[in-house]
Order: C-alpha cells, then structure tokens, then sequence
C-alpha cells in the first residue's frame, strides 16, 4: 500500500532536499530497494564531487600570488564549489538518466525509444566517460601534488639551501682571494708566538711535574710522621687522664710519650721546612713564566682581535657589492618541476605506475566512477521505473484515477491499491503489448468470475443466514419481555384491586374477609396457571421454530460444506503425489540425520570416556607427586624437631652456665673491690709512717704491696675474662634463641605446608574417587551395546 500525493509539492526546501537526494519524484514508486541504491550512488558522487571540490579548492589557493595571501580562502572555496557543482551534475544526471529500451512500443513510437534514442544515450555517456578521463588525467596529478606536499616542500628546500650554499661559496672563494696578502703575513707573525707559546707551555708543564714528584717523594714519610705524632698525641692524653685503667697524672710514662711527640713534631717541621723550601723556588719559576705566557697569549689574542677586523672590514666591503638573494620560489610551476624530479628519481625508478602517488590518484578516481558506472549499468527494475517519467506520470494518473478504463488499473482503496512493484510489472506489459494485455485480463476476469460469483453468493447466504438467526433472537427476547411486563402489570393490578376490597371490607367480619381473601387467592393461582400455559405454548412454538431455522442453516452450511469439500479435493488431488515425495524425502533426510545424531552421541561418548581416563592418569600422578611431598615435608619437620630439640638443649646449658659466670663474675667483683679497699688502706698507712720505721719497713711493706698489686691485677684479669665469657655466653644463647625461633617458624611453616599437602591430597583423592565413578557409569552402556 503506498501513500503518495497524486501531484508534486510546490517548489521549495523539500523539493529541493529531494533533488540533492537524486529523488525528483520525491517519494512516488520509491521502494526500499531504490532507497538502498540511491542511498549507495548518492554516497559515491559525494565522495567523487568532494575529492575534486578539495583537489582544485587546494589548486585554486596555490595559484593565489604570495602578495594575495588574502584571497586563498576566497579562490579555494570559489574552485571548491565551482568543481563540486560540475562533477554532482555531471555524475547526478548519469545517476538520474533514463537509460532507453533498443525495441521501440507499438503504440507510443519515438518516446525514448529506439535505436536513436539509445545512441542519444551512449553518446552522452561516452561524454560523461570522456569528462571523466579529462578529470583522471589533470585531477590525478594535482592530487598528487596535494598528497606529496610535504616531499614537494622538502625537495624546494634543498633547492634553497642548494642556491645559499652556492652563494656562500662564491662569496667565500672572493674572501680568499681579497685576503691572501693579509693572511700570509699574519701566519707568520702569529707563528712566532705560537712557537714561544708552545716552549712556555712544554716548560711549565715540566716543572709542574718535578714540583709533583718532590711533593710525592716527600708525602709518605709526613703521611707517618703525622701519623705517629697523633698516635703519640693521644697516648699523652690518655696518660695524663687515666684512661683504660692507667693512672691519672702526668707521670713518667706520661712524660716520656710527652717527650717522643716533641721529637717527632721537630722532626715534622724540619721535613716540611725542607718541602717548602725546594717546592717554593720551583713555584717562583712557575709564577714567572705563566707572567711570560700570559704576555704572549694577550698579544696573540690581539693580533687575532685585528686580523678578524680587518677581515670583517673586507666581508663587508663584499657584502656590501653583493646582489641581493634570490632563491627558487615555491610556485605552481616550480611544483609540477619538483614532482617530476621527485619521478624522475632514481628512488622511484621502476615502481609500478599504480603504486605511485599519481596512479594511486588516478586508481582512485577510476574506482570511484567505475563504481557509480557498474551501479547504474546493474541498476535494478525498481530504480529503472523510478527514473522512468512515462512510468511515474502514469503512475499519478492511475492514482487520480485516470486509467479506470484500463483493466486492473482501477483506483481501489488504500487496502487494494496496486503496489508500485504490481503497477510498473502490469504497465510494461500493457505498454509492450495493450491487446496481449486485454486477452490476458480477460481471460483471467472469465476464469475468476464464476467463483467469485460462487463466493459472493456464499458470502451472502452466510450473511443472510446471521441476519435471520439475529432476528429470531430479537423477536424471542421481545415476547419475554412482554410476557415479563404484562404479568407484573396484572400483579400490580391484582395488589391494587386487593388494596380497594381491603379498605371497602374493613368493617366485615373476619370470616368474609378470609374467605374472601381465599378466593382471591384462587383466582390467582388460576391466572398464574393459565399465564404459564400460555407461555409455555409460545415458548414451544418459538422452539420449533428457531429448531427448523437451524435444520434449514445446517443443511445450508452442509451444502457449502459438501461444495468446499469438492474444490478442496481436486486440489489435494494435485497435491498428493508431492506431499507423498516430500513425505519421503523428509523421512530419509530424518533416518540419516537420526544416524548422524547417533554416530555423534558415540564419538562424544567415547570422547568423554578418554577424558575421563586421562584426567584419572593426571590425578593419579598429582597423587604419587602430593605423597612423595607430603613424606618430604614430615622429613623434614622430624629434622627441624630434632634441630630444635638439641637446640633447647644448648640453651639450657648455656643458661647453667651464664649462672654460674654471672656468680663468678659477681665474687671477682667483691673481691677486686675488697682488694681496692685494703690498698687504700695500705696506702694511708704508709703515708702516716715516719723516720728510722719507715725506712726499716720499706722494703718489707715494698714487697707486700708488689704481692697485692699482683694478686689484685690477676683478680682484674680474671674478672675481665669472666665479663667476656659471660657477654660471650649471652651473645652465644641470643643466637642460639633467634636461631630457635627462626626454627619454629619454618616448623610452623612446615606444619602448614603440610596441612595444604593434606588437603590437596584429599581433594586428590575425592576428584580420583569421583572420575572413577564417571568412567564406570560411562562405561556401563558401552558394555550393553558389546
């Protein structure tokens, strides 16, 4: 069912998107197919109307001279449009042309038609071929240029350098000649100086050297003088303030280490008095000749200063005579030059044409036109007829209704309207052949007209039959609504007629009034009875009546039946021998894919029975491995027992033994303090003793001090040997505990490690249990097929 308007819009936005859309019939026989190939040709021609537009845009703002920057914008938009407009028309009125049929029609000769018309329209296709080789053969080499703008650009560069580096030649082979006498004479003067310059340098350098080797020779014997005297120096000090257990003061020993630092600081200054005497007239010859040189560099560097001047006065002069530079420019012909030479290359030398930048061009713009050629060559009906103006004016007349008098062409509704497929087919064959299509609709209106007869009678009976049954229903619902309000009109006229006797017999006795009231009663139960009878009657009448109107609609429906049967069996009967072929073909088709299925269900049986197998070999394998590492890591968690235990077993003994130190050491200390106590004793004593005792005495009380002193130091000694047998006892257990915990920890570490092995080897054995199973279910129906 199609929608279009009977005549084309006015002029205006729409009309226009259409014909940018190539639809200049806007939506009249547009079907999805030419949708879909207007939407393909219509992306084509843009690319193809782009590309150009960009191309000679780009040419277009090349041309502009560099004193009319301004107008590149300006010339490239105006080429662009320019261009893009000439290429969309061109390709657009390709796209749009109605190509002509080589038969001309019997009735309507020389409309588009024709051996003529078709050489009409060759001749403006090999135009169109003809424009399009132009643009392949000047297009193509401008996109060249675009797309090798950067080697274009790199190639006039070298150019320009090429053209300065020349320049700079010629200017300096001039400087050279101008400067010859110049240059001569101060090469000779500067290699005076030069020479002198050279002996100073050489001599200095010497005596840098000897002043080196003195200062060398003199170094390692100060090095150990200064060495000793510190040594010296600090055994002073600790002499004279009693450190390391000597006595304070400045004793004897105190004064004699005094006495060896005062020998070797006299023998230090003479060493470095000698030094300084040898190394200062070398540094006072030093100091003259770097005076010297330093003349020598200055006047070098001032006749360098005056030679440079006076050859800057001369570049000058000769830049001053110079013409001013005038490199290559970058212009139109210079980049069709360039890309020559860039072809010309020896690096492009043999390259196919096509995977050159120019036949990449050229390939593109031939693969873009010979696109949207094969698309309207291979076009399909449907856009043929689109583009068909005979087809698409007809086409609004016979929606207007102007081809009413044509057989099935007649303006149906919207749900009966010809399709534009239906009418393009049955106008081309009316077209070709009108009296052909005359017989053929009327031979078809022939056959089909005795059973659309049939099946409008049909139609009709059924209809006639539904308006009847609608009747009787209507009519029944009728008389019982009558019935309904005719009985409730007498019982309100009974209720009324009981209501007047009441109020008129109020006053009589109660016996009339029952007895009254009985035979009203009476009467009622008599009318109800004879109402009821009588609708009884009726309802029996309308029930054989509405009975012999559905015997009358059955036997019709079974006439229409028994006719439906008859058309349907002759055409089963063409059927059946079909359906008997196919039946068979689909039940071979079902047996061998039923075969197929099976054979598959086998192959992935005994697919799954490998797997199983192999994944049983795997998990037996991971079992042994997980077994050997578990015996492993009990191994050697026994030996980090055993590791452990004797290292308890170290420390317990080193902690019996600590104790026993720490008592030693304890009782030393008493006793080197007892022993320190008893010599001050002794030491007052003898210092209050006076006269002949004394001297009687000396050398009895000479001998007991020298007893007790040396009782006294091997106290020391032992106590210092019991300090460092306990620091080293505490050092010893320290380790032997930091060992111990590093030992736990990797016993810890063990221990877990073999909880992990544990449980993967259960998880083993589970996932072994579990595949065992499967492989004996598996295996089960193999064993029932064998």
């Amino acid at each position: 069912m199609t929608t279009e308007p009977h005549v084309l819009p006015p002029f205006g936005t729409r009309r226009l998107w259409d014909f940018l859309r190539l639809k200049p019939y806007g939506d009249s026989l547009l079907t999805p197919a030419v949708r879909v190939w207007l939407g393909f040709a219509w992306t084509i021609i843009l690319l193809m109307a782009t590309l150009e537009g960009i191309v000679w845009g780009l040419v277009g703002a090349s041309i502009v001279p560099a004193e009319s920057a301004s107008l590149r914008p300006f010339a490239g938009l105006l080429l662009f449009a320019l261009i893009f407009s000439v290429v969309w028309i061109i390709d657009a009125s390709l796209v749009m042309s109605e190509r002509p049929t080589a038969r001309s029609r019997r009735w309507n000769r020389g409309n588009n038609q024709g051996f003529l018309a078709l050489v009409r329209w060759l001749f403006g296709f090999l135009a169109r071929l003809a424009i399009v080789a132009l643009s392949l053969y000047v297009t193509a080499p401008f996109l060249g240029k675009i797309i090798r703008a950067d080697d274009i650009a790199t190639y006039h560069q070298q150019q320009v350098e090429r053209y300065y580096a020349q320049r700079d030649a010629q200017f300096k082979a001039q400087l050279t000649e101008r400067t010859a006498q110049f240059e001569q004479t101060y090469q000779a003067r500067v290699a005076t100086l030069q020479a002198e310059i050279t002996h100073l340098t050489e001599s200095i350098t010497r005596e840098r050297q000897r002043r080196s080797d003195i200062e060398a020779q003199f170094s390692p014997e100060l090095a150990v003088l200064r060495r000793d005297l510190t040594a010296m120096q600090q055994r002073v000090g600790d002499e004279i303030l009693g450190r390391d257990g000597r006595a304070s003061g400045r004793g004897p020993e105190a004064r004699k280490w005094e006495f060896n630092a005062q020998l070797l600081t006299s023998q230090l200054d003479s060493k470095q008095t000698e030094l300084n005497t040898l190394v200062g007239n070398i540094n006072q010859q030093l100091t003259d000749w770097e005076r010297t040189l330093n003349e020598r560099t200055e006047t070098l560097q001032r006749l360098g200063a005056e030679h440079q001047q006076r050859l800057d006065s001369i570049a000058a002069e000769l830049t001053a005579q110079q013409l001013p530079p005038n490199p290559p420019r970058l212009s139109f012909a210079a980049r069709s030059k360039a890309l020559q030479a860039l072809q010309a290359s020896p690096e492009e030398q043999g390259v196919p044409h096509f995977e050159t930048v120019e036949g990449f061009a050229q390939a593109t713009l031939g693969v873009l036109f010979l696109s949207l050629l094969a698309l309207k060559l291979f076009e399909p009906g449907s856009v043929r007829a689109y583009y068909s103006e005979t087809i698409q004016m007809q086409y609004r007349k016979y929606l207007e209704g102007g081809l009413a008098d044509i057989p099935s062409f007649e303006c149906l509704d919207n749900e009966h309207r010809l399709n534009p497929i239906e009418f393009t087919r049955l106008w081309l064959a009316y077209e070709k052949d009108p009296t052909a299509f005359f017989t053929e609709r009327q031979a078809i209106i022939e056959v089909r007209e005795p059973l659309l007869r049939y099946l409008a009678e049909r139609e009709l009976e059924r209809d006639r039959l539904a308006h009847r049954q609608t009747n009787l229903e209507d009519e029944l619902l009728f008389a019982h609504r009558r019935r309904e309000r005719q009985l409730a009109a007498f019982e309100r006229e009974l209720e009324v007629r009981t209501t007047q006797l009441q109020a008129q017999l109020a006053c009589e006795t109660k016996t009339i009034n029952d007895q009254r009231r009985i035979q009203l009663a009476i009467e009622l139960q008599k009318a109800r009875q004879d109402w009821n009878v009588r609708r009884l009657h009726e309802e029996e009448a309308l029930n054989r009546e509405r009975e012999r109107l559905e015997h009358e609609h059955q036997q019709a429906l079974e006439a229409l039946r028994l006719r439906e049967q008859e058309i349907e069996h002759v055409r089963e009967r063409s059927q059946t021998r079909l359906h008997q072929a196919e039946v068979a073909a689909q039940l071979e088709h079902e047996r061998k894919l039923l075969e197929i299925e099976q054979r598959h269900e086998r192959e992935q049986h005994k697919a799954r029975v490998n797997d199983v197998r192999a994944e049983l070999a795997r998990l037996h394998t991971a079992e042994i491995k997980q077994r050997a590492e578990r015996q492993s890591v009990r191994e050697a968690a026994r030996k980090l027992e055993d590791e452990m235990m004797g290292l308890r077993s170290s420390i317990t003994v080193g902690e019996v033994e600590l104790i026993s130190l720490q008592r030693r050491t304890k009782t030393l200390r008493e006793q080197l303090a007892l022993s320190r106590q008893t010599q001050a004793a002794a030491a007052e004593e003898q210092a209050t003793d006076e006269g002949d005792a004394i001297q009687k005495s000396r050398f009895w009380a000479r001998s007991r001090s020298e007893g007790e002193l040396t009782s006294q130091r091997e106290v020391e000694r032992e106590y210092k040997a019991a300090e460092k047998a306990e620091r080293a006892m505490m050092e010893q257990l320290t380790k032997l505990a930091d060992t111990l915990k590093i030992l736990e920890l990797r016993f810890e570490s063990n221990a877990s490690e073999q909880r992990d092995i544990e449980t993967r080897l259960d998880t083993t054995e589970t996932q072994i249990q579990f595949y065992e199973d499967s492989l004996t279910t598996l295996l089960m129906p193999m064993a029932k097929e064998s």
